[in-house]
């Protein structure tokens, strides 16, 4: 007589029940490496986006000649800088928030924004930085010595950097930013 050895009925299907509850566990392991990948790389995004932000604005003012703050509720920020994104030598930039989607733009140009008409608009270059701008504030320091950028988007951490810039205010008259002379110490014993 002939012993063949094999795998009983039962033993064929409990191995079958393991090796599916393993492959379920797997399965959902799978599935939550790849809704977190999806929220890192969103993550990921939206900081390189505040960065691009942050820097194109740094840039733009830290290379500035003048500064101009404009505006209670939300600030319109104008200035003569050495930072271009169009290759204009020394171009006049402004920052602002459009009442469209509350998106804040940056209008690049060799004429400043004040004089943007019909007639040389197509010499304004118009960046679209974000939508959902809730408020875009820059404040500088009563000595003009720090300037505080505050930038809030809908559902976003606020942005808040700040940094040393002092900017001087040009004066024609050039007494005011003349040291004043001092005097010289008397001597001891004199």
């Amino acid at each position: 007589m002939i012993n063949k050895k094999a795998f009983t009925l039962i033993e064929l299907i409990i191995s079958i029940i393991l090796l599916s509850i393993i492959v379920m566990f797997l399965y959902a392991t799978v599935s939550n490496l790849e809704r977190t990948n999806k929220i890192f790389a969103a993550n990921e995004k939206a900081l390189q986006e505040r960065e691009k932000v942050i820097t194109v604005l740094y840039d733009d003012i830290f290379t500035a000649n003048t500064l101009t703050l404009k505006g209670h509720d939300d600030t319109l920020v104008s200035m003569q800088t050495k930072n271009s994104l169009f290759d204009i030598q020394e171009p006049y930039v402004t920052w602002l928030v459009s009442k469209e989607k509350n998106t804040l733009l940056r209008f690049e140009s060799i004429f400043p924004f004040e004089k943007m008409n019909s007639d040389n608009a197509s010499y304004y270059h118009i960046s679209k930085i974000g939508e959902n701008c809730e408020l875009f504030k820059v404040f500088q320091s009563k000595k003009k010595e720090n300037i505080l950028l505050y930038i809030q988007f809908k559902d976003e951490t606020p942005i808040v950097y700040e940094f040393a810039k002092p900017l001087f205010v040009k004066d024609n008259n050039q007494t005011k930013n003349k040291p004043a002379k001092k005097e010289p110490l008397p001597r001891p014993g004199n």
